[in-house]
């Protein structure tokens, strides 16, 4: 076993990139979290799950859990994502919350539970997050301990016997927090405190709840994104309407000009009113108090984290929330009116999806 002293504030390069090398030859490493220390191994390599499994000792029957590089990420592997679990994720990520939801097909198969689930967590030590960041991989993780044993904070307190199965400890100093993270199911409602830990379940449970506010924003905030409000307005149950709020907003957009002629007239062919719709410009406010935000293009994407950090983890192209797809929604105005129409189809295929994504739980 290999043991690499790395700066947990100043992460040196050569030494991450030794990490990196050892992970991608499907090696166990064990690094400090904010919570405890961790063992990790390439989580798109299945014999190093295995492997991990049998040094750990711990049952095949639970899995791992997916690190992620980026706030967002749990996009690429939540079926459904419901807007309790979108709040905790803007309040807790990164940190000690680790969040189980439905997996979808794109999730590593050695991470998925019986019952289809999957454990996902951005942590905020910046070790791991270099090592995942810098190598373009992800880690499925578990603590550096035996299955049932004591969970070490610091690198010294590793256990012996584990210690001669893994490939490299990378030592860190004292992890930041000393206790586990708190772990929640939230495929289903409400959502079930699994194990606590450094996260209370009363902090838990002061963020889940509340009305949800869900934000679509375009260019002018007269084409697109009140397609996109009105049909979600439209698709929402009718027995939870008070339990959401759904606006949108324009990166450019002047105040008080209403939906285009060609809009409103295509809206009511689906059934949907927006003539009562003034255009609002984006702003930080909005951005913040919003616990998702759909956008038709990068750039709106871009100005909303312009407006403000917190958006991290909480803006997605329209496309790629509903659908899993990394495209954008053109914007139809100048355009004929099948331009338009193409437009709205385009729109309500994937609102569809955002409604599938977000009522998954089955709440």
């Amino acid at each position: 076993m290999k043991i690499i002293k790395i700066d947990p504030d100043h992460p040196e390069e050569k030494k991450i990139e030794k990490a990196i090398q050892i992970l991608k030859k499907g090696k166990i490493v064990a690094f400090p979290t904010d919570t405890v220390y961790g063992l990790g191994v390439s989580a798109e390599n299945e014999a190093a799950i295995k492997r991990l499994y049998q040094v750990k000792k711990r049952p095949l029957d639970k899995p791992m859990t997916l690190f992620l590089r980026k706030k967002g990420g749990f996009i690429r592997f939540a079926q459904a994502v419901p807007l309790f679990a979108q709040r905790l994720i803007n309040e807790f990520w990164p940190g000690p919350l680790t969040l189980i939801f439905k997996a979808n097909q794109g999730s590593p198969p050695s991470l998925i539970s019986k019952q289809g689930k999957i454990g996902l967590r951005f942590s905020a030590h910046s070790i791991p997050r270099t090592i995942m960041e810098k190598g373009r991989i992800l880690l499925a993780t578990t603590s550096a301990n035996l299955s049932g044993q004591f969970t070490p904070s610091t690198s010294g307190d590793l256990d012996k016997a584990l210690l001669e199965g893994i490939d490299l400890l990378i030592d860190g100093g004292e992890s930041l927090l000393g206790e586990e993270s708190t772990i929640v199911d939230v495929t289903r409602f409400p959502p079930l405190l699994i194990r606590e830990g450094w996260l209370l379940p009363a902090q838990i449970e002061k963020v889940w709840q509340g009305k949800g506010d869900v934000l679509f924003v375009c260019t002018g905030n007269t084409c697109r994104s009140p397609m996109a409000e009105g049909l979600l307005k439209k698709l929402w149950p009718q027995r939870k309407k008070n339990e959401i709020k759904i606006d949108s907003a324009g990166t450019s957009a002047l105040p008080g000009l209403p939906s285009t002629s060609l809009t409103q007239k295509i809206m009511k062919e689906k059934g949907v009113d927006i003539s009562y719709h003034e255009s609002k410009p984006l702003n930080q406010k909005m951005v913040e108090e919003a616990d998702l935000i759909l956008v038709m293009e990068k750039m709106h994407k871009n100005k909303v984290l312009d407006l403000s950090s917190l958006a991290e983890g909480k803006v997605f192209l329209l496309k790629e929330f509903g659908l899993g797809v990394d495209e954008e929604i053109l914007d139809p105005m100048g355009g004929s009116e099948e331009s338009y129409r193409e437009c709205a189809r385009e729109i309500e295929k994937n609102i569809e999806g955002v409604l599938e994504k977000l009522m998954g739980c089955g709440k």
